[in-house]
């Protein structure tokens, strides 16, 4: 494992069926973790409480990006100088982290996980997906394989630079545009995705509101 200057943050909302089971996984690789309960309704923050991990809760829900913001705020302010997000549904496998940590070490300023399409996903999402991915790519001029698996490691200096706006899950589109307007130095690693009923993917939908917003996160 790379050296230890680093945090996991982990953004958990009304995961109580699956939090657990990922966070026992975590707990394998490392024990630098940091929960950011975003105003859960259900037993998510009694469940990591019971396995003795650091929380800070959101007494309301605000978001996806705003639990990554608190998290990385967290963590800067402890000191660390790289930060490793994942989502708290067990869809990203903790195995990635060493890899992730690695390209950090090599001189990257983000890193982003890639996962392999699966044939589980549902078409709606599946479609979604590809159609996100496409809009985001011929925007911004980049070939991002995987831009809303929402599993990637960043540097204190890539925050100083990009820090987010996005409240909800825009803020994957956010932060790729914004790597790009600032001419951060990123590279992808793949890695198994876990898929499960509760699959979290992005809609048709979903891809349309990514092209309206991608010009303002390029240009703004």
């Amino acid at each position: 494992m790379s050296r230890q200057n680093y945090f996991v943050v982990v953004p958990v909302y009304n995961e109580q069926e699956r939090v657990g089971i990922f966070l026992k996984k975590l707990k394998k690789i490392t024990k630098r973790i940091l929960v950011v309960d975003d105003g859960s309704e259900d037993r998510s923050a009694e469940i990591v409480n019971r396995l003795k991990i650091p929380i800070i809760r959101h007494s309301i829900n605000l978001g996806k990006g705003a639990a990554m913001k608190t998290g990385a705020e967290v963590a800067w302010k402890l000191g660390t100088k790289r930060i490793v997000f994942m989502d708290g549904d067990d869809q990203h496998d903790p195995k990635i982290l060493p890899a992730i940590l690695k390209k950090l070490d090599s001189g990257y300023d983000l890193v982003f996980a890639a996962r392999t399409i699966s044939t589980k996903t549902p078409l709606a999402r599946y479609l979604g997906n590809r159609i996100g991915v496409y809009l985001i790519n011929l925007f911004l001029g980049i070939n991002r394989s995987d831009p809303f698996c929402g599993c990637f490691g960043m540097t204190k200096r890539a925050y100083d630079r990009i820090v987010w706006d996005s409240s909800n899950y825009n803020v994957e589109t956010e932060i790729t545009a914004k790597t790009i307007k600032n001419k951060l130095k990123y590279s992808e690693v793949p890695i198994s995705a876990i898929y499960h009923d509760k699959y979290k993917g992005i809609t048709i939908l979903d891809a349309l509101k990514i092209m309206i917003n991608i010009p303002k996160y390029r240009f703004q």
